[in-house]
């Protein structure tokens, strides 16, 4: 048993710190030692220190701050949207409930819009709002056109807060932390690397314990990514069709 490829690039930061932190763990339960990586453990626990140092910074940095409000601010009337629509689909008028039956069939579409990632919200919060300004005769009929203008609002002003982040002070957190990924990523590749080599030539008996725990993490986070990534396939799928529809 080796120690499986994780896509390191596709974690987001949290993430990121998080698995290293897994992986750091992992070495001192096992003995760094044992597992004959102590010059490169103590190589990834000072990079490592460094990456969660830096994570730290662009968690407070002020941009940061402004813009996750921001991001948080326009799920707010898209999960308000949903919530009204819903109750709106046994509505004793029929003409009515055909309506709310109409916009929630893209509400289901664009389900989980606010759980996806800050870029990919925004992709998609384009073509949910084109798709409900499609139909903005069944959001008259259900009176609310308020409720449309209200999630494009907040939309625009996240919008401006990302157009304006080019203070190089809001940035440089942000460079920081590529950086130290970078570094921190290649010494994990280096303790792997090491590791499947020694087990090549050994055999895994002596690795057996931490490579399974490894190797349950790089699962955990690998479906987290696939996840993420089949979300957004879902919805680019979605919206080629409804492009195609509407021509």
């Amino acid at each position: 048993m080796f120690i499986k490829k994780i896509h390191y690039v596709e974690l987001q930061n949290e993430e990121h710190a998080g698995f290293l932190t897994y992986v750091d763990d992992y070495i001192s339960e096992a003995g760094a030692a044992t597992l004959h990586v102590e010059t490169q453990s103590a190589d990834f626990k000072l990079k490592l220190a460094v990456e969660k140092s830096v994570l730290d910074l662009v968690l407070k940095n002020t941009f940061t701050v402004r813009v996750n409000a921001a991001d948080e601010a326009r799920d707010v009337p898209v999960r308000g949207f949903f919530r009204v629509v819903k109750g709106m689909l046994n509505h004793f008028n029929p003409v009515m409930a055909q309506a709310a039956y109409n916009i929630s069939i893209i509400n289901e579409r664009f389900k989980n819009l606010p759980d996806l990632s800050k870029e990919k919200q925004t992709t998609a919060e384009e073509s949910y709002l084109n798709a409900l300004k499609a139909n903005m005769a069944d959001i008259n009929t259900l009176g609310l056109t308020d409720w449309v203008m209200e999630i494009e609002a907040k939309e625009n002003a996240y919008l401006e807060m990302v157009k304006n982040r080019n203070n190089e002070d809001d940035l440089k957190p942000a460079l920081k932390m590529r950086a130290a990924r970078l570094e921190t990523d290649d010494a994990c590749k280096a303790i792997f690397d090491r590791i499947n080599a020694f087990i090549t030539i050994e055999g895994d008996a002596n690795y057996i314990g931490f490579v399974t725990k490894i190797n349950n993490r790089i699962d955990q986070y690998n479906a987290t990514i696939a996840q993420r990534k089949g979300i957004i396939a879902a919805q680019k799928k979605k919206d080629d069709i409804t492009a195609s529809e509407t021509k």
